[in-house]
């Protein structure tokens, strides 16, 4: 223990004689292990942490899907009905809607605040084995179609609003107008994962009864999800023969599901996968590209490193061969050695433990992935654990390693001597090899930002089909018996619109049922005399002056007029992609299409610029536009229940006008609060915030690694110059101009950056299913029929490569030139004087 501590006051003195080189060490490694450790408690409290629920191992999601298609709970309701009832393996099953709905929630007559309402089966508590804190859960008779009013309260509602009321049992709250009893509030420890918004997941406030029907507008479509727990006994594989059993039966019963075919006629089959797997399927495969990426930047580091550490111990050549000469045995020098890197790598650490919390925390909660937080942040100890692993693992690679190699192979070359000693060819190969290792990392990351980098660039440049300038959009939820018709809708979508039309500086104003790179409805539609081009299409149902409002150009025909009313003919507009599709070479103005399963008749009065519905990337697909009030109460009913109504404001110059909505919206209706209020610009942003979240993380990473790579093959150079400068001096001497010498130089630094660039080149290539990967999470995939036709924006592979080339190639340049000009500027002279 003495010789230790002698060693380690003897390694601190030597760091503290080194300010330059120590903090550079500790800011590298803080930045390297931190991100590193960030990434890694993600990856395990997301991906590997057990569910927050009993006997989690007996959880699955059941799921209606084609074969090959990645772990999900989506399910449809004939299909879940028809499981419920015949399947054996369950010991209980839970069906819910396949995400949470806004919905408007009013205490005492209060004014209604914005929640976050999921529909459950009543078994859905009891298949994740929790029960609630107080009162009970849904009964069979409130789960039946127009059953008792019932909700569940969570323990954040629960106290937030209604004051932690412990009499709140059999209590009477308004939500979307109408009464519920509230039955049960849940514990505080139960949470579960639900998309409240694109890309953003979080635990309901409330849950009402699901009360699935055949009747219900979404029954005949993968509008759910389920839920299941295993019998006691029944394995995973067990459970899937028996649910590939129910195949045949299914579509014996409901022979029209035949027609869900995609190439090749496949039809859908029943899949059972664990509900762990089914919660962490979209983000499993981005969260463990981010970490190999991290773990990258981390050996990118630990080389740059490494060869920082080879360069001072060959600098205590006469040190280490004194020691050596007087009994030193290699332990103890490969402890003196490596205790250095050790003090480096705990300083580092200690700092990372700031880097990491950060990190962690900007990744759960800035990221635009559909990360499940099912899980609390974890205490001091889990995270310092974390740190010190990865430190240690640093430490091997960057300390120990080349210690020992050093050791290994002086045995026999160390010697008692001047500078010439210098470096051996073992230890040059080994810094040519961390250089070129660098290099290759440093291209392989360079090459991927480029990729991303260059796609999002592309993306950004693509028209919406929208002037978003200037024009604000707020959406209501107008849920509930009081909107299940077309005259209250309309009479309060009337209301807010006049309001807002007379004010100050708002030049038009417009409501649509779905929005433009958000949710809206989608339903089957074909030419009335061509059925067999039925498919499916979006519809929108507008206002008068949507159009203007939104800055989308009418192109033929005539725009919606007040006077299409119910008792007028039923008219709609189309998109220019669309009517060529349909109608080739000629006006589709006066032609009529069949929308919907009730095959409703409208004729075409207009043709409108196309819009991009769903994102930026995706094929030109059947646009519809049709007046708001010629909707009959049951589509209007089924669009109110399933989505927003949002109204455009454009205004002439930058206004707020977030109070005047609210005072509009609540004269019209008092319990209708408004649930989203934002700029169009905004609603664009959103839509490509995925592809932009990994470009900037992977330029990010491809810089520091570009930089520490610049550091350490100038850290070789400028070592490789010092060690041969008696070397210089003699060749000066014997006629080599500087310019020789800035040459040779120079050549050495490009060889070494031309041989890593090939080894990154070959991993590039290796690395290219990774890159589709990315970029098929961030909604650009070639490979699907929706996005093919937009394939043009993903940045071309060869010239992301060619990109990263040059820019590690000029890198290489700027980190040769300084030291080779330091060679050519040695003088003879003084350099075989110092000699």
């Amino acid at each position: 223990m003495a010789a230790w501590m002698q060693d380690l006051r003897f390694a601190s003195r030597q760091l503290w004689k080194s300010p330059g080189f120590t903090v550079t060490a500790l800011l590298t490694l803080a930045f390297g292990i931190g991100v590193t450790a960030a990434v890694l408690l993600v990856v395990q409290m997301v991906l590997l942490q057990p569910l927050p629920y009993s006997d989690q191992d007996q959880l699955v999601g059941v799921t209606w899907s084609y074969p090959g298609t990645p772990a999900n709970a989506e399910q449809v309701g004939a299909v879940a009905d028809f499981v419920r009832a015949h399947n054996q393996a369950f010991s209980a099953t839970a069906v819910m809607d396949d995400g949470m709905s806004p919905a408007n929630l009013s205490v005492n007559g209060g004014h209604a605040v914005e929640v976050h309402a999921l529909r459950v089966s009543r078994d859905y508590f009891a298949t994740l084995g929790v029960m609630p804190a107080i009162g009970r859960a849904f009964t069979q008779e409130e789960d039946t179609p127009e059953g008792p009013r019932a909700v569940m309260l969570s323990d954040g509602l629960w106290r937030r609003t209604l004051g932690a009321d412990a009499d709140i049992v059999g209590r009477t709250v308004r939500i979307n107008q109408e009464s519920f009893t509230v039955v049960g509030v849940m514990p505080a420890s139960f949470t579960v994962s639900g998309e409240t918004a694109p890309g953003v997941t979080g635990t309901p406030d409330l849950w009402e009864p699901l009360q699935l029907s055949p009747k219900d507008s979404g029954y005949d479509g993968d509008n759910y999800q389920m839920y299941a727990r295993l019998r006691d006994g029944v394995s995973l594989d067990q459970a899937q023969q028996q649910l590939n059993a129910l195949d045949e039966p299914f579509y014996q019963q409901y022979p029209s599901y035949k027609k869900w075919v995609r190439a090749g006629k496949v039809l859908h089959e029943l899949h059972v996968w664990k509900l762990q797997d089914v919660m962490v399927s979209d983000v499993r495969r981005s969260l463990l590209t981010v970490l190999g990426a991290v773990i990258a930047v981390l050996l990118v580091a630990c080389f740059n490193l490494a060869g920082l550490m080879i360069a001072r111990a060959l600098r205590r050549s006469r040190e280490i061969a004194v020691r050596s000469a007087l009994g030193a045995t290699r332990g103890q020098l490969l402890r003196l050695l490596v205790i250095e890197g050790l003090l480096l790598s705990l300083g580092g650490g200690l700092l990372a433990l700031v880097v990491e919390r950060v990190g962690a925390q900007m990744l759960l909660t800035a990221a635009p992935l559909e990360i499940p937080k099912l899980h609390h942040q974890p205490g001091l100890l889990p995270v310092a654990a974390a740190v010190m692993v990865v430190s240690l693992a640093a430490m091997v690679v960057f300390s120990l390693l080349p210690a020992w190699l050093i050791l290994r192979k002086r045995s026999d070359e160390i010697r008692l001597g001047s500078q010439s000693v210098g470096q051996t060819v073992s230890h040059a190969r080994l810094s040519r090899a961390l250089i070129v290792g660098q290099v290759a990392l440093a291209m392989v990351l360079v090459s991927m930002a480029s990729i991303l980098l260059g796609t999002f660039v592309h993306l950004q440049a693509l028209p919406s089909g929208v002037e978003p300038r200037q024009l604000t959009v707020f959406q209501v939820a107008l849920k509930g018996d009081h909107y299940a018709n077309t005259r209250t809708t309309t009479q309060f979508v009337t209301a807010v619109l006049e309001q807002i039309q007379h004010l100050p500086g708002v030049d038009r104003v417009a409501a649509v049922n779905g929005l433009p790179l958000d949710r809206g409805l989608n339903m089957g539609g074909s030419p009335a005399d061509r059925p067999n081009l039925r498919q499916v299409i979006e519809f929108r149902a507008i206002t008068p002056g949507y159009f203007q409002t939104m800055g989308i150009s009418l192109l033929a025909g005539r725009d919606i007029a007040e006077s299409d009313r119910a008792d007028s003919d039923h008219v709609v507009l189309i998109g220019a992609a669309a009517a060529k599709k349909w109608w080739p070479g000629r006006s589709p103005i006066g032609e009529m299409v069949r929308l919907g399963g009730n095959n409703i008749r409208c004729r075409i009065v207009g043709v409108v610029a196309d819009v991009q519905m769903h994102s930026l990337v995706e094929s030109d697909g059947i646009v519809l536009y049709g007046p708001m009030t010629q909707l009959d109460d049951k589509f209007m009913a089924m669009i109110n229940g399933w989505f927003p109504t949002t109204f455009a404001v454009r205004t002439a110059a930058h206004l707020n006008l977030a109070e005047p909505i609210e005072k509009a919206v609540a004269q019209a209706d008092a319990e209708i609060p408004v649930t989203r209020m934002t700029s169009m610009q905004a609603v664009i942003d959103d839509s490509i915030q995925v592809p932009r979240f990994f470009s900037v993380l992977a330029t990010c990473f491809s810089a520091f690694a570009l930089v520490l790579t610049v550091i350490g093959m100038f850290g070789l150079m400028s070592y490789q110059v010092t060690q041969r400068t008696r070397e210089i001096g003699v060749r000066m001497a014997l006629g080599a101009s500087r310019g020789a010498i800035l040459q040779r130089f120079l050549t050495h630094g490009l060889m070494l950056a031309s041989v890593g660039v090939g080894l990154g080149l070959a991993m590039s290539w290796w690395m290219r299913p990774v890159v589709n990967h990315l970029l098929s999470d961030a909604g650009i995939d070639p490979a699907d029929e929706m996005t093919a036709a937009a394939s043009h924006v993903i940045m071309n592979g060869a010239e992301g490569v060619l990109l990263a080339l040059v820019v590690v190639l000029a890198a290489s340049v700027i980190a040769s030139w300084m030291p080779a000009r330091r060679a050519a500027a040695v003088e003879p002279m003084q350099a075989l004087r110092a000699e």
